[in-house]
């Protein structure tokens, strides 16, 4: 189990999660955060995440999942990013409320949950919705093809420099970071998506984000299962 100890406070989370996964999304809000946490890595490739212990804590077996210090298990990603961010406003993982940037940031925040991030499992694993190999092909073209095309209205949103917004950092980089190096050709997004790849390479090189990124980097395990 990997411990982060950051400044020796009394609040641990447990994340619950793998690397490669979108647990990283979470291990570096907590990071954001300077809060203490710990990861409990599942073996993703041996279905530890479909065991009868994590079901348990998630009834799908996705990743990933936050225990909190009083016991409580928060899942879905962005349910546990608005938890952790109303627990610790003093950090400022998003914009103050009623704000025009907070409407931003959760807009494309949801984007990146909603129109995203459920392509990632059609292209990683086709095989969940069609037993037929010609449908998996095509299902796997088809939201690769999707993907490339939303990714466009992401790049087209980024108003800040480098950051989504001119405001400036917020969680929906770390989101948007995670997402844009999985299942995209490197060279298609240096062409294609200038300032999104200026975005992630800027929330990787935060001082606190950098051992996670590096824990998280691409090939360490199988994003599609989170």
């Amino acid at each position: 189990m990997l411990r982060a100890n950051l400044r020796g406070n009394n609040v641990t989370y447990l994340i619950h999660g793998a690397r490669g996964s979108g647990s990283g999304i979470i291990e570096a809000a907590c990071a954001e955060l300077h809060v203490d946490y710990a990861v409990r890595d599942l073996d993703v490739r041996a279905g530890k995440n479909h065991d009868a212990a994590y079901r348990r804590l998630h009834p799908l077996g996705k990743l990933p999942a936050l225990e909190f210090p009083d016991g409580e298990i928060v899942t879905d990603t962005v349910a546990i990013l608005l938890t952790l961010e109303e627990r610790h406003p003093q950090r400022a993982l998003l914009p103050p409320c009623g704000s025009k940037a907070r409407t931003r940031a959760l807009r494309w925040l949801l984007f990146c949950a909603t129109e995203l991030y459920p392509l990632v499992e059609m292209i990683d694993f086709p095989e969940r919705f069609s037993d037929a190999e010609a449908c998996q092909a095509m299902l796997r073209k088809r939201a690769s093809a999707m993907w490339n095309e939303r990714w466009l209205h992401v790049e087209s949103a980024v108003a800040g420099s480098p950051y989504l917004m001119s405001e400036g950092f917020c969680v929906t980089d770390v989101y948007i970071a995670v997402l844009s190096n999985w299942d995209m050709d490197p060279d298609w997004r240096q062409k294609n998506l200038p300032r999104v790849k200026a975005l992630s390479d800027a929330v990787r090189n935060r001082p606190a984000l950098v051992p996670v990124f590096e824990r998280h980097k691409p090939g360490a395990d199988v994003p599609g299962e989170a």
